[in-house]
């Protein structure tokens, strides 16, 4: 399965296209080095957010039945910079509930994106993302002959964006996802 989503906030997801907002933590850089910071360090973790976006399944249709492939995603996630170039996020995805032939096709997840991104001024910056997640998807109470039952597993994820600093510490962003 794969799922596309667009979103908008300071934050986004699946397939998925998200906007959101974030909070993250005002940072200064020196212009004569670029100190490396690690998940376990004090000063990696600085941002968090929640978006919501467009989900889109791309799946198929059964042939005896009519589908909805189309609904509303959900992201919350926290992330931190290794450096200024280069981090991670760690996020929980709601991809929505499908209508595929009389039943229906819901799915969630478990999101892991590194980060690549370039900095514009102060909070800003446009950037590109890829990685990995779980995925746990349920088919249930279909008439059109399609399987019902459960699957998860993982997959790779990749997408793009773009996050514009309203203050030192809040910022709007807008995401495009496709998860597989």
């Amino acid at each position: 399965m794969h799922y596309r989503t667009f979103t908008a906030t300071a934050v986004a997801a699946l397939g998925l296209a998200t906007a959101g907002i974030a909070s993250a933590q005002s940072t200064t850089t020196s212009s004569t080095a670029d100190t490396w910071r690690m998940p376990y360090q004090s000063g990696f973790w600085g941002h968090a957010g929640a978006s919501v976006g467009q989900s889109k399944l791309q799946l198929g249709c059964p042939p005896a039945g009519s589908c909805d492939d189309k609904d509303t995603s959900f992201r919350i996630f926290a992330g931190g910079k290794f450096n200024n170039a280069f981090g991670l996020e760690l996020g929980l995805v709601d991809y929505g509930t499908f209508d595929r032939g009389g039943g229906e096709t819901k799915g969630r997840g478990l999101d892991i994106p590194l980060i690549f991104g370039f900095p514009i001024g102060a909070n800003s910056s446009v950037f590109a993302k890829a990685g990995v997640n779980y995925s746990r998807m349920e088919v249930s109470d279909n008439s059109a002959g399609v399987s019902t039952g459960k699957e998860s597993g993982w997959g790779p994820r990749y997408g793009v964006g773009a996050q514009i600093g309203l203050t030192p510490q809040w910022a709007i962003r807008g995401d495009w996802d496709r998860y597989h």
